[in-house]
């Protein structure tokens, strides 16, 4: 008799179980502007078809805002100090791969939820804020080999914060508006998949 081979990463005694880590770049919309991030996650696939994983991302572009530097004795406020945007996101991916018995192509919907981290940084000052992240994408998937796919995605980022103002905070050594706005947008870029499929 032949004996089962439970040493295996993500084994399943009662049905199909895989694992593959996925990487991608997203031209996005940020700020007014066109932006760029990257894109990690490490999933587990079932039944070659669902998977579950965690994702990260993080703007890779430089996306600027301007803040105002508060006078001492003015109420005028003139913002032309440059305020860099930095974020992070980290969170749980839901996916569901169709067509997965097609030998050439198929189709990823999935959906991405977690926390957000946005740095505004003037100077050598930084205010952090946390609030949630939102994307559903859809991806069309290349099956190169059961090892290695390549793709093309196009998503949609929901941001969700309050809206940072600290013009009246006097704490704050910085005039700055920010909404979550600036960085809710769509996107869409290439990525990598790298596993057992």
């Amino acid at each position: 008799m032949s004996q089962v081979d439970t040493s295996k990463l993500f084994y399943a005694k009662n049905f199909s179980s895989a694992a593959f880590v996925e990487l991608g770049s997203n031209i996005i919309q940020v700020n007014d502007n066109a932006g760029m991030n990257i894109d990690f996650s490490a999933n587990w696939l079932v039944e070659h078809k669902y998977y579950l994983g965690v994702a990260y991302s993080q703007l890779a572009s430089v996306e600027k805002i301007f803040s105002a530097e508060k006078p001492a004795n003015s109420s005028l406020l003139l913002f032309n100090q440059e305020t860099t945007i930095k974020y992070q996101t980290a969170g749980i991916r839901l996916g569901y791969i169709l067509w997965e018995d097609q030998k050439a192509i198929s189709i990823s919907p999935d959906l991405t939820a977690g926390w957000a981290g946005v740095n505004l940084i003037v100077k050598e000052y930084e205010q952090k804020i946390n609030g949630a992240y939102l994307s559903p994408a859809i991806k069309g998937v290349l099956n190169i080999s059961d090892y290695f796919r390549v793709g093309l995605s196009v998503n949609y980022r929901v941001f969700v914060f309050k809206t940072y103002d600290s013009t009246t905070d006097s704490e704050a050594p910085y005039a700055t508006l920010f909404s979550s706005k600036a960085l809710t947008g769509l996107g869409g870029g290439l990525f990598l998949r790298i596993g057992k499929f």
